[in-house]
């Protein structure tokens, strides 16, 4: 754990904050007075947990929470009074932020921060595996619609055309999904 934004409006309840998680470990921490300077910093740092103290100077901060996870992978806690708190999380469930009730009690708090950082990877690796998948899909696409060229304009069956795009991979020491660009090149103007 390394490094942490908190945005408040006071500095004192900043600081009181820190030192409250400050037996986690983190060794990086900065402070953001508003929402519009904590997308800033986060805009130009990653941090590894970011703490939104509601209400902002300038805004809510519910607003904020989606506009981090959007930007950024941090885990998101978000602290708002016990009355709001499930209005909250149905606007930020989608976020995986983790909501919690003020007052604070330290040992909720401190038991949650581990909680919304293992959250936090889990969403980051499922969202290479997204990634990744969508790739795949997209260079399927391609593939069919080179097997479909070949089908078109060399009269091969799609087994034939299957088998020329593996063995043209193969020989050319390139990707399936190369040879079905180049083919696509070729024949689709």
């Amino acid at each position: 754990m390394e490094r942490i934004l908190i945005a408040s409006t006071q500095r004192e309840s900043s600081n009181a904050l820190y030192d409250l998680i400050s037996p986690l470990g983190f060794s990086d921490y900065e402070y953001a007075a508003s929402g519009n300077e904590a997308r800033r910093k986060i805009d130009s740092i990653d941090y590894d947990l970011v703490i939104i103290n509601t209400p902002l100077s300038d805004e809510f901060g519910s607003e904020l929470v989606l506009d981090i996870a959007e930007k950024s992978l941090s885990a998101i806690l978000i602290l708002v009074k016990s009355d709001l708190k499930e209005q909250v999380q149905d606007k930020v469930a989608v976020t995986g932020a983790f909501v919690v009730g003020k007052p604070i009690n330290k040992q909720v708090l401190l038991q949650s921060i581990p909680f919304v950082l293992n959250s936090k990877q889990i969403i980051s690796t499922l969202r290479q595996q997204n990634k990744a998948l969508k790739k795949k899909m997209d260079d399927v696409k391609v593939i069919e619609r080179a097997k479909y060229s070949l089908i078109k304009y060399l009269g091969l069956d799609e087994k034939q055309a299957h088998r020329y795009i593996q063995k043209q991979a193969m020989d050319l020491r390139v990707s399936p999904r190369v040879v079905a660009d180049n083919i696509l090149k070729t024949y689709e103007v």
